[in-house]
């Protein structure tokens, strides 16, 4: 399993600036989540090894996850064979389709919150 933190600074300054309640940005957050977790996924599916289509046709997506300090979004491979691909065995090479998904979709986490954040501002 891949596992990756993103850290936000200075998202006081920008709920002020904004002018948005915590709430609005914990909303805007998971909605973010939800639609980068998808994106991740689809990216997954396009870069795995498709020799029969099952590890790809088995990566799902759960249910994002809302706390009160902490938004979390799950994608994960349910083939028992995914690691072996992913991390690659003493026989064989690694083939990643994980972790590149996770990376492609960390910038875009961001830039997806930033934009919620501005769409939750002007309904205001």
């Amino acid at each position: 399993m891949v596992k990756t933190n993103i850290s936000f600074t200075g998202v006081n300054e920008l709920i002020s600036a904004l002018n948005l309640k915590r709430s609005e940005v914990r909303d805007a957050a998971a909605e973010a989540m939800k639609v980068t977790v998808a994106e991740a996924q689809a990216k997954a599916k396009e870069i795995a090894p498709k020799r029969t289509g099952v590890m790809a046709g088995n990566i799902n997506v759960m249910p994002v996850s809302k706390g009160l300090l902490r938004i979390k979004g799950t994608f994960i491979a349910k083939v028992n064979y995914s690691s072996y691909v992913e991390f690659g065995t003493r026989k064989m090479a690694a083939e990643p389709f994980m972790r590149p998904a996770v990376s492609w979709a960390t910038s875009r986490f961001t830039n997806t919150t930033v934009n919620k954040m501005k769409e939750a501002a002007k309904f205001k």
